[in-house]
């Protein structure tokens, strides 16, 4: 009897060892608040693995790529955000072609395959989002990009959320040295403003508002610069005509051949000097809202003032740029791709 309370108290000493152990080795999953950028309070978990992004997919991947991410995310690009204008997400992400699609073609969240993949939240940039997502009963951050300095707020929080907080003050501060370099070198000279045009001339709109800050940002003078409230502003050809603008920056490299051959546009100066140049396209197009928002600034500065911005190389800053943050090494053709506007 003796001996097999001895055994019995053994039994328990060693149990309780190895309860300990397991303990040690598997801390208990703890959850905690973070306020998005609709100022909601939402509890997610202590660690995030898995990340589903819904509605802007390329954007909000983007985001995530830039703080060495890609890995988190389990959904790919919808049908109509893929092809080759978004080469370079698979290049970064080479596993985004294998991941299920989350979302249909209007941008609402598939509340199934949010249950089944099991996200440890969601990212969106639409409200409408917010509530449709929930229904998986998974956490949905809001993420805005309302004003140009919103990248950086959006890089703290998900440097909060991934536990990244570096990583992102690494990209804040590299935003904050391009662009205050860049106005450091414009404010060395008295320089002439050239006006600039930034537009999609086969739909005859200046697609995105945002453009009015990069232009500016870089030197130039938006013929479409004003108050509007509407994110696309539509124009006539006439309307091109009176603005004449000295640089033009149209979508892609088929469109600037378009507006070479044009007879209708010969009297514009910016066809005449042969200063027409396609937007440059990353892991998403340079002209919108994206996390390359600093090489675009520094790519239009050097296009609107070739001769003051003349000793930057802005393939080597390109490099770098997808090596720092994108953990991603380029060879000499992908970037004269990117740089070419082609897709």
């Amino acid at each position: 009897m003796i001996q097999r309370r001895i055994d019995h108290s053994r039994a328990i000493a060693l149990f309780a060892c190895i309860m300990m152990l397991m303990s040690s080795m598997t801390p208990a999953r703890a959850d905690r608040t973070i306020t998005d950028m609709a100022g909601r309070r939402v509890i997610i978990a202590d660690r995030v693995a898995r990340v589903a992004t819904i509605g802007p997919v390329p954007v909000l991947n983007s985001f995530v790529f830039a703080l060495g991410e890609a890995r988190s995310l389990v959904n790919g690009l919808p049908p109509n955000l893929s092809g080759p204008r978004w080469r370079m997400q698979y290049l970064v992400d080479p596993d985004i072609s294998r991941r299920p699609v989350l979302q249909g073609g209007g941008g609402a969240p598939l509340v199934e395959g949010l249950i089944e993949t099991k996200p440890d939240i969601v990212l969106t940039m639409d409200r409408r989002n917010v509530d449709l997502a929930a229904r998986a009963r998974t956490p949905v951050v809001f993420l805005a990009w309302r004003q140009p300095n919103d990248v950086k707020a959006v890089m703290r929080l998900l440097g909060q959320i991934y536990g990244k907080t570096e990583a992102a003050e690494a990209y804040c501060s590299y935003f904050d040295m391009t662009l205050g370099n860049i106005s450091t070198r414009l404010a060395q000279r008295s320089t002439q403003r050239p006006r600039v045009l930034y537009a999609n001339l086969k739909r005859m709109t200046q697609p995105h508002l945002i453009a009015e800050w990069w232009i500016a940002q870089a030197g130039g003078r938006s013929v479409t610069d004003g108050d509007r409230p509407t994110e696309a502003l539509t124009f006539s050809r006439e309307q091109l005509l009176a603005w004449d603008p000295e640089v033009m920056i149209l979508s892609n490299a088929a469109e600037v051949a378009e507006a070479y051959a044009d007879p209708r546009l010969s009297t514009v100066s910016a066809i005449r000097n042969r200063r027409v140049a396609a937007i440059p396209t990353g892991v998403h197009l340079w002209g919108n809202r994206t996390v390359e928002e600093p090489l675009t600034v520094l790519w239009a500065a050097q296009l609107i003032h070739p001769d003051l911005f003349k000793d930057w190389d802005i393939k080597k800053e390109v490099v770098a740029f997808y090596a720092m943050f994108f953990k991603t090494s380029l060879a000499k053709p992908e970037v004269e791709r990117i740089l070419s506007g082609r897709p």
